[in-house]
């Protein structure tokens, strides 16, 4: 197994202290495992590009354990009362989404595609969002912000699966 594997995999296990300590009120316990578990997030896609060690199972996993990481926090704040159950469905959403796309395109193409400059722009605003959950009064606006840019993501996304599917019927009937 490689590096940037085991750090997904620390990932998967850091969220559920992170989610533990935060529904509990202990909020920098909650954070230190967040963080611990993001950090990983950052590292692992660096270590696997740099160390030539992208594995079809890193570029499944990762997004599961991202995904779950911060769904799990959202979920520990709304049960807080910090953001609404209504924010965390439009969080959700968008997610289901991509994750049933992606598994779309692995089925029918076996084609793992790599986040684009959109999804990266929006987990950028999802991790902002969880950090300013922790530490400030305005975590809910920061987790709007969010959940917006997740839904443009989401949109691009649709689109370009949209536009590809429309291009491989053309093909078919050629």
């Amino acid at each position: 197994m490689t590096l940037a594997n085991c750090l997904t995999f620390l990932r998967f296990v850091a969220t559920g202290p992170a989610v533990y300590f935060t529904v509990r009120g202990a909020l920098p316990f909650g954070f230190g495992f967040f963080l611990l578990g993001f950090t990983t997030d950052l590292l692992d896609g660096y270590l696997a590009r740099t160390r030539r060690e992208v594995t079809p199972m890193g570029k499944v996993l990762d997004p599961v354990a991202d995904k779950l990481l911060f769904l799990g926090v959202f979920a520990s704040f709304a049960v807080l009362g910090r953001i609404s159950w209504e924010a965390l469905a439009g969080y959700l959403v968008p997610q289901l989404g991509l994750g049933i796309g992606a598994a779309y395109l692995y089925l029918k193409r076996r084609e793992i595609r790599s986040a684009e400059i959109p999804g990266k722009a929006a987990a950028g605003a999802t991790a902002l969002a969880a950090i300013a959950l922790y530490w400030s009064p305005w975590g809910e606006s920061f987790f709007w912000a969010a959940v917006g840019a997740n839904f443009l993501s989401g949109v691009y996304y649709l689109l370009k699966l949209l536009r590809a599917n429309d291009g491989a019927r053309e093909g078919e009937t050629r």
